[in-house]
């Protein structure tokens, strides 16, 4: 009997001690499971915060193969002794040089005064802009320390231009030689498509355009569309445009705008741009007009109407006149652009009016620029000048009471409102060039899809068939 309850209760005993074997498993189980859940909710948070928080970026499509590298410099440099090389890297300062930059690292006055000389039989040193940066190089013998008696100054080289590196290089005693390398860019295409929340310019620099490219955006549509009247919040913009890299993949130079479309009060402006036989180019719409009109509606950047045209009362002479023109106030030295082609008939102070400038454009229109604070240099009376070419300043000469220009157009000899001009395109395309037109819309609708589908994070926007839009 007692054998018999001995075996039961050796029997109960290794039932409890599976069953808390097994309740141990479960709660390892358990916490293997709850450890999975964290960490998957953990990268599926970061996937999230990836996708919804971070700002929206436009990726690049590489257009071509990048360009094979360079050959070989200079073949009598093959015969030069090797050396080890090391550089410095400088920038020029305001009211400096490049003579002061050799002095500034060191370099012996002799021995910079001959690779100056050296360097001004290709290029004139003094051309170089304040922020130029210059790579300047020391030598020494194979084996020898860094530090050693032996050291020289080896030379030095630069980018003055985009697709260009000149290079000094030492070649013996007081002896340098000049290379002008070339410099194989690759270009890429990027996509802009973003709602328009305060202005143009904040739209267009967020989906990562220059500042230079974007002047040229609202230039290309200032022609059609009243910046100061017709933008509202959440017009939208399609842009594309190029980038150029060198062979390390550093941003080398803007290129162009190839594409662009402002969707304004549910009007959708659309601007190819088209390359011509003779080299040149211009942005057509869908219809094969070109962009450029006579006259641009509103010859300065960035600047706020302040007076509109018609009668006013006015602000220093305090009596009622008509106001023959339009009034944008812009700081003191913001360029003024001419509006449109021509010859400047006047040039000089005009009373009230202070420093002044009249061209006289065609099919009887001329326009007039007033209170400027300067000319642009080398015009006079007489002078020919191009649309959008600098021809003066923002100030507040004459009668003003303060920075800003007084624009008028007229027609005739007869005053309008630049607001109601409605001039017709320079040009329209004949047959062959609608065609050429057609296949590179065609050509462009293709890579912005490929853009707004594969490669372009801007995942909060409507995207639309670009190429059935084109069609319309």
């Amino acid at each position: 009997m007692e054998d018999a309850q001995g075996i039961n209760g050796q029997a109960e005993t290794e039932r409890a001690d599976a069953a808390l074997l097994a309740q141990q498993a479960r709660r390892r189980r358990a916490r293997l499971r709850f450890n999975f859940a964290v960490i998957a909710a953990l990268i599926l948070t970061g996937w999230l915060a990836s996708r919804l928080l971070l700002p929206d970026m436009p990726k690049p499509v590489l257009s071509a193969k990048p360009a094979p590298s360079h050959a070989t410099l200079a073949t009598q440099w093959a015969a030069l002794t090797p050396m080890q090389r090391d550089h410095q890297t400088d920038e020029l300062r305001a009211g400096g040089s490049l003579a002061a930059l050799l002095a500034r690292a060191g370099i012996n006055g002799v021995e910079a005064d001959a690779a100056l000389d050296a360097l001004r039989t290709q290029f004139d040193p003094r051309t170089l802009k304040i922020g130029q940066k210059v790579r300047i190089f020391e030598e020494w013998p194979a084996g020898a320390s860094a530090d050693s008696a032996a050291m020289r100054f080896a030379g030095f080289d630069f980018i003055p231009e985009p697709r260009q590196r000149l290079i000094v290089r030492r070649t013996g005693h007081l002896s340098f030689d000049v290379v002008k390398q070339v410099r194989p860019l690759s270009e890429r295409f990027f996509l802009a498509d973003t709602l328009i929340s305060s202005s143009v310019y904040e739209a267009a620099r967020s989906g990562g355009m220059s500042p230079n490219l974007v002047v040229e955006l609202i230039r290309l549509f200032s022609f059609s569309i009243d910046f100061q009247r017709d933008m509202r919040e959440g017009d939208q913009l399609e842009v594309l445009y190029t980038r150029r890299f060198d062979e390390n993949n550093q941003l080398a130079e803007e290129g162009e705008i190839i594409f662009a479309a402002l969707t304004n009060r549910g009007k959708r402006y659309a601007y190819w741009r088209l390359a011509h036989d003779d080299g040149s180019f211009a942005y057509y719409d869908e219809d094969g007009r070109s962009v450029q009109r006579l006259l641009m509606k509103t010859p300065v950047d960035g600047a706020r109407l302040s007076s509109r045209f018609g009668m006013r009362r006015h602000p220093i002479l305090g009596y009622t006149r008509l106001h023959r023109g339009l009034d944008f106030a812009a700081p003191r030295g913001t360029p003024i652009y001419a509006a449109g082609s021509g010859t400047i008939v006047a040039l000089g102070r005009n009373g009230d009016f202070g420093k002044y400038i009249r061209i006289r454009h065609r099919n009887g229109y001329e326009t007039a620029y007033a209170h400027m604070n300067g000319y642009a240099r080398r015009l006079k009376k007489g002078a020919k000048v191009k649309q959008g070419q600098i021809i003066g300043y923002v100030g507040s000469t004459g009668l003003a009471t303060g920075p800003h220009l007084h624009y008028e157009v007229l027609r005739h000899k007869k005053p309008v409102n630049p607001r109601d001009l409605d001039v017709p395109p320079e040009r329209a395309l004949n047959t062959a060039g609608l065609e050429k037109l057609r296949n590179a819309q065609a050509a462009i609708g293709s890579r912005m899809n490929a853009l707004a589908t594969n490669d372009n994070r801007l995942r909060s926007l409507p995207r639309r068939n670009l190429s059935a839009a084109q069609n319309r």
